[in-house]
């Protein structure tokens, strides 16, 4: 949990409230300090550094869970008609061509970016950005 939370803050408690992050970095036993949503107001909050909401070995609904972030990849088609897929990234904008320094370029005829969230594969349309 605490590199997600370093390195995206894209979490959630896990019945599904939206969470703030603002601190990773508070010291003691919950160092992680942030807010949660609950109807139409901020309440404050601190959670371990392992996302734990409590200081017992039991689930609490606030514990943090990481909201699933979408991954981009391509799939080029060479002029002589095989196919190489590329490597995963972050975004729609980094998917292409960026890490995939094993493909030659110059013997790529097209490619088709895709969309990989939570097991399910969508094609990403000309102009789609996230």
């Amino acid at each position: 949990m605490t590199d997600l939370i370093l390195k995206t803050g894209k979490v959630k408690t896990c019945d599904g409230l939206e969470v703030r992050i603002y601190a990773t970095d508070g010291g003691g036993i919950y160092p992680v300090h942030g807010a949660i949503k609950l109807d139409h107001e901020w309440e404050f909050e601190t959670w371990k550094l392992s996302g734990s909401y409590t200081n017992t070995e039991e689930d609490h609904r606030y514990d943090l869970t990481p909201i699933p972030q979408p991954q981009y990849f391509n799939i080029y088609t060479r002029k002589d008609g095989a196919t190489v897929i590329g490597v995963m990234k972050e975004s729609v904008d980094s998917s292409v061509g960026l890490g995939d320094m094993n493909i030659d370029f110059g013997n790529v005829g097209t490619f088709e970016t895709f969309r990989y969230l939570n097991g399910d594969i969508t094609k990403v349309e000309q102009g789609e950005h996230e």
